[in-house]
């Protein structure tokens, strides 16, 4: 048998048997048919609840010799049993006993993974006992709750994802609860709604047989909702069960079924040269850079160096600023590179000045002893004659003479975060009147996000001050429950006034679909020069840059929303003379306390 866990690119299907015979047996006979596992019942269902009120256990597979323990673990899921409910104290003790001798018997066996049973609308007792015994440290298997897309209670259409929203928020979001996600033929009316999955933790899909289609050749496909949704969630890395497969019939039958869900998989595109390079990044939280108070590693510089299509924007945009210089009578040029790094931006200016035919002096202003020691080498080993490296602080050094153009590349995730708009700040008293600066303006933008893993992760550092700070992540596992993207803080270059840095914005967001919000994503949208710009923007992204990853603001208390329901949020930026920082909160639909006052948490230093 294959494992279960494997190699998270391959792709690992399991077939559910709906009753347990000779177990050696049944795995023997899904091997052959090229399944990795196999789901069963571990339990036999009572006749009656005894008078007694007493559950006596009763496993399917009458005790744990029926496989070693390596087969146990790696190619076996087990299902509890599916009548435990707890909608009435009498219930309760029966179902509580029942639960927590289920999920004993199931640790012990060592199986891969527990599918517990679906909660229903009132699932209150449901979740308490969960929370008792199956999410403490009695339980060491990974759980998996069973949610249908679409259900009927009670004569009503339950949307599966409001159930798994109920039951997560009872159980305090714990990490340890997954979903396995059970595709229904019918599916939820919009397309928003079945994309909120993508941002929740789903480790397994069930797709049953009565969910297939069958084509003009007589074999079973999915229909493009369901199809498209499967595709989607592939890039999850979920499992996928096939359950109500025919049984006692020739190989060949249920063949079909995984051989076109096998297909599907493997017609995923190839990826690109971008989505390799993120894939590590993935979900990961990264604290933003300080280039301003730490000096940045030359593997920083060198991964930042790569990007192929910053650069080349750059230059364009130089080349653009040097033409309109010399149109209007200029000779002899001086251009400031203010953050020179190891001369990315040196390279651009020389490029751009050899393209436009301009002479330019080129200063390369940068604090970091050690790419001074790059720049220099470079200067000498590339012939940099028309460039000086200035081992200074741009903010602090006094130039022999005005520039006509200021380069610089000091944006972070939103914009402002590396302190850009101080920097120019300082560097402008050296640029001549009718001087330029690249960029000449940027913006940042935020919308609301759902990304149950993320916002576990900063709840694992079991601290105030981590749900205060921003993070640098790379969202994959995530989704956005509303097509806003909204403007927040904006910033222009040359400021001659030097108006003041801080901002403040109220921003308002209405969902679109009921959802959970963990937090905000930001971007940037930054315009370098005569309508050349660059973007990490969804609506004006630059495609293939990598440079920049989205920025989290997360919230201590997520926000639960429904469809149409208004999110008002509150940004500030705020600085001494010392630090730069970020304060934000929510005050609808209910308030919540602000966070990060005074920088307490997060800052940036100056």
């Amino acid at each position: 048998m294959m494992p279960v866990c494997g190699v998270p690119d391959n792709l690992y299907v399991g077939r559910q048997y709906t009753s347990v015979g000779d177990l050696r047996s049944m795995l023997k006979e899904a091997s052959a048919a090229k399944f990795d596992f196999v789901v069963v019942d571990l339990f036999k269902r009572p006749d009656t609840i005894p008078s007694d009120g007493k559950y006596t256990l009763q496993p399917s597979t009458v005790s744990d010799l029926a496989l070693d323990s390596k087969t146990w673990s790696s190619a076996v899921i087990g299902n509890l049993s599916d009548w435990i409910q707890m909608e009435t104290p009498a219930q309760q003790s029966y179902g509580l006993q029942a639960l927590e001798q289920e999920l004993s018997w199931a640790s012990h066996l060592g199986v891969y993974g527990i599918v517990l049973p679906p909660p229903t609308s009132q699932c209150e007792l449901y979740a308490a006992a969960l929370s008792r015994i199956g999410l403490s440290s009695i339980c060491t298997t990974q759980l998996m709750v069973r949610i249908p897309l679409l259900r009927q209670e009670d004569g009503v259409e339950v949307d599966g994802w409001n159930s798994w929203n109920q039951l997560r928020l009872l159980c305090d979001q714990n990490p340890r609860l997954q979903v396995c996600l059970e595709f229904s033929a019918d599916l939820p009316e919009t397309d928003q709604e079945l994309m909120r999955w993508l941002g929740e933790p789903v480790r397994s899909v069930i797709i049953p047989s009565d969910a297939f289609l069958t084509n003009k050749q007589g074999f079973p496909v999915l229909s493009k909702r369901h199809k498209a949704f499967l595709m989607q969630l592939f890039r999850n890395k979920v499992q996928v069960i096939l359950q109500g497969l025919p049984e006692n019939v020739k190989e060949t039958e249920t063949e079909k079924y995984l051989h076109y869900v096998a297909r599907l998989f493997q017609s995923r595109p190839a990826p690109t040269a971008q989505e390799t390079f993120e894939q590590p990044y993935h979900d990961y939280l990264q604290a933003p850079l300080q280039p301003l108070q730490d000096n940045l590693e030359s593997q920083t510089y060198e991964t930042f160096e790569k990007d192929p299509v910053k650069y080349v924007q750059y230059e364009e945009a130089i080349h653009r600023c040097l033409q309109d210089k010399l149109a209007a009578g200029k000779k002899q040029l001086v251009a400031m590179v203010v953050g020179a790094g190891r001369g990315p931006l040196v390279v651009a200016v020389r490029s751009a000045a050899v393209r436009a035919g301009a002479d330019v002096k080129i200063w390369a202003v940068e604090k970091n002893p050690n790419a001074v020691v790059t720049l220099r080498h470079r200067c000498v080993v590339e012939d940099w004659r028309n460039v000086e490296v200035i081992e200074k602080d741009m903010r602090f050094w006094d130039a022999p003479r005005k520039a006509d153009l200021i380069v610089s590349e000091l944006l972070g995730s939103f914009a402002d975060n590396e302190l850009s708009p101080e920097c120019l700040d300082g560097a402008q008293r050296f640029l001549e009147p009718d001087g330029a600066c690249i960029p000449s303006k940027y913006t940042s933008f935020l919308t609301p996000v759902t990304t149950h893993k993320l916002w576990n992760d900063v709840k694992n550092y079991n601290d105030l001050a981590h749900f205060e700070t921003a993070y640098v992540v790379k969202f994959h596992q995530a989704f956005y429950p509303t097509s806003q993207i909204e403007k927040c803080f904006e910033f222009s270059h040359p400021n001659w006034e030097l108006t003041s840095n801080d901002r403040y914005a109220q921003i308002e967001f209405t969902s679109e679909v009921d959802a959970l919000v963990h937090g905000f994503a930001g971007y940037f949208h930054c315009e370098l020069y005569a309508g050349l710009s660059v973007s990490i923007n969804p609506e004006s992204y630059s495609e293939g840059m990598f440079s920049w990853f989205p920025i989290y603001f997360p919230l201590r208390t997520p926000v639960n929303l429904k469809s149409g329901q208004k999110l008002t949020s509150h940004w500030w930026r705020c600085s001494n003379d010392r630090k730069v920082w970020y304060e934000w909160a929510v005050t609808a639909p209910t308030p919540q306390p602000i966070h990060n006052p005074g920088g307490r948490s997060y800052s940036v230093g100056k």
